[in-house]
């Protein structure tokens, strides 16, 4: 099949989302499709490129609101709708990730005028920004999103929770759930003694009790509930906080840990892609404290995958890939009481942390890239085959 991908990003953006369309992309052309990619171009892109045999097509946009207010959304040049029609043209089969973003309106639009099948992966449900961004995400959906729903031929979400939001936006419509996977060959289980090394690779402390979490700094991601639950475990000389990644809030989250004396706390900033498995090895527990609209929380497959339990607030699809209290422990969002509770829970009974650990890696460790690729190659086969009758 020739399948085009539609997407807001493209390497080197990094995002949960272009994350998992660039490892889709890179198995099916393993699998014999050719692949090609309509993306955003930014400052320094180039225009055209091959990714290991994958046709990246970038169209000018503008990225002010990423960088402005932290929300990432490229405002495309109109050329995107000649450049999609043009691609979509050559191809028999299009994926649009996300409904509201204009690469995949642009590809929605151009399948739909040339009979095309267009499958559209919703990766977030309503996500509650504060005001005003929130009178924004409401008039996209409303808009874009109904927009691109109504034009797919086939609705696939990342999750229960996030497909509950597509069937509110198309009633009576259909929507296949297909979960995300996790590269199994990157992120595995070590032993104590591989993690005590590795602790030292990364100048972690050897014998602490790690709390590690990687998100963007930005509201909706909950990185200052953890830092505040961080404050109630102050006098915890036992317990280290690593928070990994960047964004528009680092700077508020830098005063924040002055202010309050975190010094158990690191903000260890953007990790490289060859460090992140490590980072996940040296924990005792991944965190992951979403405010909002947790999609699918593709970072508790990888935690899990190397035998680590997690928190998680039950915020959108944690509670599907957490059993609490087996797997790892679930507390509501924006109570940083219950969440440095759950810390210290797992700190002070550390078999307890190991069994969860276990029992995570039992339940994901499956739970491959492969195995949902293969989920992905059958609905757009089924797609294509539709078309044809």
């Amino acid at each position: 099949m020739r399948i085009l991908l539609a997407v807001h990003y493209w390497l080197p953006h990094l995002g949960g989302v272009e994350l998992e369309a660039r490892q889709q992309a890179l198995l099916l052309r393993e699998r014999g499709h050719q692949v090609s990619v309509i993306t955003s171009r930014l400052d320094g892109d180039p225009e055209f490129e091959l990714d290991e045999g994958i046709e990246v097509h970038r169209v000018r946009a503008l990225n002010t609101l990423e960088r402005r207010l932290g929300l990432p959304y490229p405002l495309f040049d109109p050329r995107v709708l000649g450049v999609a029609r043009r691609l979509v043209a050559e191809s028999d089969v299009v994926i649009g990730h996300t409904h509201t973003f204009l690469s995949t309106v642009a590809a929605a639009r151009a399948a739909k005028r040339l009979g095309v099948p267009f499958v559209l992966i919703q990766n977030n449900p309503y996500i509650d920004y504060p005001f005003p961004l929130s009178l924004v995400q409401k008039a996209a959906d409303i808009t874009l999103g109904r927009y691109s729903t109504s034009r797919a031929t086939r609705l696939v979400a990342i999750s229960e929770f996030t497909a509950d939001y597509v069937r509110r936006l198309a009633p009576g419509r259909p929507v296949e759930v297909m979960y995300l996977g996790v590269d199994v060959d990157r992120f595995s289980p070590v032993t104590p003694s591989e993690r005590r090394a590795i602790r030292i690779r990364l100048n972690l402390e050897p014998d602490a009790f790690i709390a590690f979490t990687v998100r963007r700094l930005f509201f909706r991601n909950g990185v200052d509930t953890l830092l505040e639950a961080a404050a109630l475990l102050r006098d915890r000389t036992d317990i280290r906080v690593v928070i990994g990644g960047s964004g528009p809030d680092r700077a508020e989250m830098d005063d924040q840990i002055v202010r309050d004396h975190l010094d158990h706390v690191t903000l260890a900033g953007f990790i490289p892609d060859d460090d992140l498995a490590d980072y996940h090895r040296a924990a005792d527990v991944f965190v992951l404290p979403s405010r909002t609209a947790e999609g699918f929380g593709l970072v508790l497959l990888e935690a899990a995958a190397c035998s680590v339990p997690s928190i998680a607030t039950r915020s959108g699809a944690p509670p599907e890939l957490i059993d609490d209290g087996e797997t790892g422990l679930l507390v509501p969002t924006d109570s940083p009481d219950e969440l440095a509770a759950a810390i210290a829970r797992l700190a002070d009974d550390h078999p307890l942390a190991v069994d969860m650990g276990a029992a995570a890696y039992a339940r994901h460790g499956d739970q491959t890239w492969q195995r949902s690729v293969d989920q992905l190659e059958a609905i757009l086969i089924d797609a294509v085959a539709e078309g044809r009758g």
